[in-house]
């Protein structure tokens, strides 16, 4: 579970740095390529969603991604948005001295009438946060490119394609 933890802390430390070298009105800023999302809107979604993990840590292992708070402030101010990002990484490091539990249950709205519970485990959790904020952040490097702002060359990279180009690039 360690690694997958740190995974997550490596891709919260990249949005600590974009955070760093936006100003508010850039990180607010919708862009038309991109549906009109901005990347505060990226960024607050993947937040909610560690926020909802670890609220259903603190649950009895309940996590229900649907239950957000979709907080526009999150979305709009880059201080808001980097204290929510330093409280995460406090929260998912502090998970490497507990005993959590072994099997969680989770929720997401998929579609349709029935909404259920499905049997996960942490670690499973865990490795869903790295490819959702993969994803996002390669939106939000879109974004970015979209309004001149310079980005780490793996910002938004997924590990198994950096492994790949580093293969490549290997005699």
């Amino acid at each position: 579970m360690e690694r997958l933890i740190r995974a997550n802390v490596h891709y919260l430390e990249q949005a600590s740095a974009l955070l760093a070298r936006l100003d508010d009105g850039r990180f607010g800023r919708p862009v038309a390529g991109f549906y009109g999302s901005s990347v505060g809107g990226h960024l607050r979604h993947c937040i909610e969603h560690y926020l909802s993990f670890l609220a259903g840590m603190e649950n009895g292992g309940r996590v229900d991604y649907d239950d957000r708070e979709r907080n526009e402030v999150v979305e709009t101010r880059t201080a808001n948005a980097e204290a929510r990002v330093r409280d995460i990484k406090r929260s998912l490091e502090a998970l490497l001295d507990q005993d959590p539990p072994v099997g969680i249950l989770v929720k997401m709205d998929c579609g349709g009438d029935q909404i259920e519970w499905q049997p996960s485990t942490i670690g499973r959790e865990l490795q869903f946060l790295v490819s959702h904020t993969v994803h996002h952040f390669a939106m939000i490097g879109g974004i970015c490119r979209a309004l001149d702002v310079e980005l780490e060359t793996d910002f938004g990279v997924a590990p198994s394609t950096l492994r790949h180009r580093s293969q490549l690039e290997s005699p």
